[in-house]
């Protein structure tokens, strides 16, 4: 390694020694802060221009510069993959955050909400599918769907074989479904009826899982906790 190489290293490393913590800490929230705001201002430009969103728009609605907007994302690509995610794992904690106790009701909500989004806004589904189908993109959509899966294990709601395969299983049906919603080849009623199947993999009686998944749709939800 030359001198030239590693002399930025060196630098670097000279100035984490002497810096305190308080200043690091300091710094570390200020690049969250505008990691986030830049996170903001890309849904909102890309709720109004969609697929025609450029860096400079982003930018300028953050209230930063260009400069300072490829400090934190390498390029429009990239910061449309955290639009992406930052939207799928939102729909889905605010599921979560909704007080649904039964795995199975929260399951329904989430997955509804994340197809409805995904018809109504093919950019956002487009680039969540190109995401989610990256290997080693390090990114994990699927934590909510696998702590259902263990709390209705645990409360014995869900009755299912391997939760690995049956994890495969409902997330690829997931993932078939909004790439049909992408496409326009979806059926009108293919939201709920992924969430049927998906219940039904998951052990839920099928009678059931048609009245759980209309009362989502319906966003009827009288009993949180079955």
């Amino acid at each position: 390694m030359s001198i030239l190489t590693i002399a930025p290293i060196l630098k670097y490393v000279a100035g984490v020694a002497t810096e305190t913590p308080e200043v690091r800490t300091r710094g570390y929230r200020k690049k969250e802060r505008t990691r986030r705001q830049l996170i903001s201002a890309g849904l909102r430009v890309l709720a109004d221009k969609g697929q025609g969103l450029t860096v400079s728009d982003i930018a300028a609605e953050a209230g930063v510069s260009t400069g300072t907007f490829y400090n934190y994302f390498a390029d429009r690509r990239e910061i449309l993959e955290a639009l992406a995610e930052h939207s799928a794992l939102e729909l889905a904690e605010a599921a979560a955050g909704e007080g649904i106790e039964d795995p199975a009701r929260r399951f329904a909500t989430a997955t509804l909400q994340v197809l409805r989004r995904a018809r109504e806004d093919g950019t956002w589904a487009r680039v969540l599918l190109g995401l989610v189908s990256r290997p080693g993109s390090g990114v994990d959509l699927s934590r909510h769907l696998r702590e259902d899966l263990a709390d209705g294990l645990a409360r014995g709601r869900f009755d299912v074989g391997p939760e690995d395969e049956v994890l495969d299983q409902v997330a690829g049906l997931i993932v078939m479904t909004i790439r049909r919603l992408a496409e326009g080849t979806a059926a009108p009623d293919a939201p709920q009826r992924a969430v049927v199947r998906g219940l039904c993999a998951l052990g839920v009686e099928e009678a059931e899982a048609r009245e759980l998944a209309t009362e989502a749709a319906s966003d009827r939800r009288p009993d949180r906790s079955a």
